[in-house]
């Protein structure tokens, strides 16, 4: 590995014609390779008086644009956090704000005539953020709670659900 030489002349050089930017940069244009060391880096501030200004002003002076002002990282709302815009049934044995609920208070915000699967599946992946895959499953353990089926562990009592071909209407106990 080569000596590099430090002297305030080769350094003076080097700051004028190159203009560089760090500590490394000049290291490196002095004929250093490998890591900048610690007893190095010492050395070259030693060399010249106020050279980290030197360096900070050109480092300034070569980003012509402006910074880049990056936006926060905003978090989204965890799932059923947010206020649901149907209104909570009073019967509804499930604890507020889960999913089971939101499908219950949908199906209840039908009214008499009920709510087509596809639609019931839309309106609960648009207010629960839930992808469709997993809405499925939260509707197959509600749509368990029909009269003379297997209710599901998960189904709570208090509620039973009246299917027709594709449409969902709810009876509350």
């Amino acid at each position: 590995m080569p000596k590099v030489e430090i002297s305030r002349e080769n350094i003076v050089e080097i700051l004028k014609s190159k203009s560089p930017q760090t500590l490394t940069e000049i290291y490196r244009h002095l004929g250093g390779t490998g890591k900048l060391s610690g007893s190095v880096a010492t050395r070259l501030r030693d060399s010249v008086p106020r050279l980290e200004s030197i360096l900070a002003k050109n480092k300034a002076e070569t980003s012509k644009s402006k910074p880049k002002v990056v936006p926060p990282k905003v978090k989204p709302a965890k799932k059923g956090s947010s206020k649901s815009v149907y209104s909570r049934h009073s019967k509804n044995p499930f604890r507020p704000q889960s999913g089971y609920s939101l499908l219950l208070d949908i199906i209840s915000a039908s009214g008499s005539k009920g709510i087509g699967r596809e639609n019931l599946l839309q309106d609960y992946c648009k207010a629960s953020g839930k992808d469709l895959k997993h809405a499925k499953y939260d509707l197959a353990v509600i749509n368990s709670a029909q009269e003379g089926g297997n209710r599901h562990k998960s189904a709570k009592d208090g509620f039973t659900i009246i299917k027709t071909v594709d449409n969902f209407r709810i009876k509350y106990d």
